[in-house]
């Protein structure tokens, strides 16, 4: 008589289970996920390891040899920034993130140092495409674009090291334009 009534509840257990089972399914699947869910939030969380320049800031460094550089336009945190007194134009990019998606990049790998020193107190702007370049006649230096104090490089009167800083003037070249110095119009840079 014991094995009958075995039989029965085992059968019971069985239609019970059969007659439910999209339920079932369901909570053991929401146990899974409530148990994946209490394991990670018991696992501590994994610090992102960040790359920084050898010439960002760093709290050890001496701040005598310190810069700071205003760094706008399309990147992807611009702000001010701390760098070393021998740092790039590069180094201020990458210290405010890189350029971001929007940047002209044409426009950047044309027209801008990436190599240049920056001084203390240089203003760095990256254009978004499609935008024409601003030139800031108040700022003392916009990084990376050879510029004087009203925005514009004077053939006559640059140094042999500000024409070489022009995209595509070399040290020929622009030896070439300070012998053949005073130009009335850019026509002449041409012909002489």
């Amino acid at each position: 008589m014991e094995e009958y009534a075995s039989d029965s509840s085992d059968s019971g257990v069985l239609n019970f289970i059969r007659s439910n089972i999209i339920i079932l399914a369901l909570l053991l699947l929401g146990m899974m996920f409530l148990g994946y869910g209490l394991i990670q939030m018991s696992v501590p969380k994994k610090t992102a390891v960040k790359f920084e320049d050898s010439n960002t800031t760093s709290p050890a460094s001496d701040s005598a040899t310190k810069i700071k550089v205003d760094v706008s336009g399309e990147v992807l945190k611009p702000g001010v920034y701390s760098l070393n007194s021998n740092s790039r134009v590069q180094d201020a990019i990458s210290a405010a993130g890189g350029l971001a998606s929007s940047a002209d990049r044409d426009y950047v790998s044309k027209n801008m140092n990436l190599a240049q020193v920056v001084t203390d107190g240089a203003k760095i702007y990256i254009p978004k495409v499609g935008e024409a370049p601003v030139v800031n006649s108040n700022s003392t230096q916009v990084a990376g674009a050879s510029t004087t104090s009203n925005g514009l490089t004077s053939v006559n009167t640059a140094s042999e090291s500000e024409l070489e800083d022009l995209p595509g003037i070399g040290t020929v070249t622009a030896g070439k334009i300070i012998d053949n110095r005073t130009y009335s119009a850019l026509d002449e840079l041409v012909s002489k």
